[in-house]
């Protein structure tokens, strides 16, 4: 069966020795090959189908690793490695990977630079958009200017990731050193007018928050602010230290294994 379902989704079919044939097109959009193996899963409203291991689901691009600020939870802070820019060489051996359309792959642009301090972000957006994948990106939102954000609402980005890590200008500061956060507001109330003036749903917009000793009692603000913002999705990591100073803003302690896990579970269960 190689037609869709005119109620949506795809129609299979199981043949006299009970296996799944699925539709050739739905197979070569997943890379679905014979003798490929599919996890599946049963839920509360029907079957969950994994994609096999070997399908490539999500790739990630440093576009480069040079920032225009100086935030405290940066590795940039402990290290002494060049600066620099990923070259339109190496991005064109990345695309040659991706040549093959791959349904449900997602790219991700970021690392330890600031993605827009590249003059050929867009480009590359786009050009990765071109293939098919589902594109995300991450910004301090500073270099966020009304004309990027028109260029990144063309360029097809699906999620454009904010990393706010205070909801007042001096707490935001205290980590973002460099950085203001009423500019980077504003910048995000200006993509919001752009993405309205040309009546797209995206690219979604999405806060960062590294939560730490220092700051996590601004996190609910910072979802209020997401808010009344647009923001659609809300991501809350533990910051990584990489100095012994930033450990002591871990909101942790230790580091829970199975064992341990396990341990605490049964002493709970006896209490």
């Amino acid at each position: 069966i190689d037609k869709k379902d005119p109620r949506g989704g795809w129609r299979g079919e199981i043949d006299p020795d009970g296996r799944l044939i699925f539709p050739p097109e739905l197979a070569r959009r997943y890379g679905l090959k014979p003798g490929s193996k599919v996890r599946m899963e049963e839920t509360m409203v029907g079957l969950r189908m994994r994609q096999p291991v070997t399908h490539l689901a999500k790739v990630y691009i440093e576009p480069t690793n040079c920032c225009n600020l100086e935030c405290r939870t940066c590795i940039r802070n402990t290290w002494d490695e060049p600066m620099g820019k990923m070259s339109r060489q190496t991005f064109r051996h990345i695309l040659k990977g991706l040549r093959v359309p791959s349904l449900g792959l997602s790219v991700f642009f970021g690392g330890f630079g600031e993605p827009l301090s590249h003059p050929d972000i867009i480009s590359m957006i786009t050009q990765v958009k071109a293939r098919g994948a589902y594109v995300e990106m991450i910004t301090n939102g500073t270099l966020l200017t009304r004309e990027i954000s028109r260029q990144l609402i063309q360029s097809g980005l699906d999620i454009l990731w904010v990393s706010i890590d205070g909801a007042t200008p001096e707490s935001y500061a205290d980590v973002r050193l460099g950085a203001a956060l009423p500019e980077v507001t504003a910048n995000l109330t200006a993509f919001r007018e752009e993405r309205w003036n040309v009546q797209k749903g995206t690219p979604e917009v999405g806060f960062v928050f590294v939560a730490m000793k220092r700051n996590i009692r601004d996190l609910p603000a910072v979802m209020r602010m997401g808010y009344y913002l647009g923001v659609k999705r809300f991501l809350v990591t533990n910051v990584l230290a990489y100095s012994k100073e930033m450990s002591k803003e871990n909101l942790y302690e230790g580091v829970v294994t199975r064992g341990t896990l396990r341990g605490s579970l049964k002493r709970a269960s006896l209490e």
